[in-house]
């Protein structure tokens, strides 16, 4: 099941790759200069601040991309560093008065496993820019990730019309040596707009 489920991140990730060569520009443009939201209907939810201590960790929003500086620290509490994780990423469009899926997903049975695989989906947006000697699972409470300054780019290449209102949504959950699951998935979203760029 890893090995599909990377596979999948891998087709996923070359699918992107090809918006360069048939695809129109597009800004996603951030509702929110912290870029982080939490999630509704969750009880106790606090968004990526569940997962990471952002208070040494600089994000600014500037011309189509996000400059990050800094460093966070793992705050996953209730989890080990022998668990499982799992990672769901989707991308819906606010259309008729409700949000809507996409095609865009992709979902990892062992986030772990991938984190810092080269080829991963995350890895080139944030895996690679955390210093090799802090490369360790978010299953590890307290690990800090010192970050090489870098920028995250958002504008993107898409085959068909992306104009409207989106959000990212990623949940995650963690999963004991046992298979059972730990009592509280993590939620975080990204709300925004895509525009064409002309």
């Amino acid at each position: 099941m890893i090995k599909r489920s990377s596979k999948i991140l891998t087709l996923l990730y070359f699918l992107l790759s090809l918006g360069p060569v048939y695809g129109e520009l597009y800004e996603f443009i951030l509702d929110n200069d912290e870029v982080f939201d939490k999630c509704p209907g969750m009880p106790d939810n606090n968004g990526i601040h569940d997962l990471f201590d952002m208070t040494n960790i600089t994000m600014v929003y500037r011309e189509g991309r996000v400059y990050i500086s800094g460093n966070s620290a793992c705050k996953w509490e209730g989890v080990e560093p022998t668990d499982r994780i799992t990672s769901r990423g989707e991308l819906l469009k606010f259309q008729q008065g409700d949000w809507q899926p996409t095609p865009i997903s992709a979902s990892t049975d062992d986030f772990c496993a991938i984190q810092f695989v080269p080829t991963s989906l995350t890895y080139p947006v944030w895996g690679r820019h955390i210093n090799p000697e802090d490369r360790k699972c978010v299953n590890n409470f307290g690990q800090i990730y010192h970050y090489r300054p870098f920028a995250f780019n958002t504008k993107y290449m898409f085959s068909h019309n992306m104009e409207g209102r989106h959000k990212i949504v990623v949940t995650t959950a963690a999963y004991d040596t046992s298979n059972r699951k730990r009592p509280k998935e993590r939620c975080v979203q990204i709300f925004g707009e895509f525009v064409k760029v002309n």
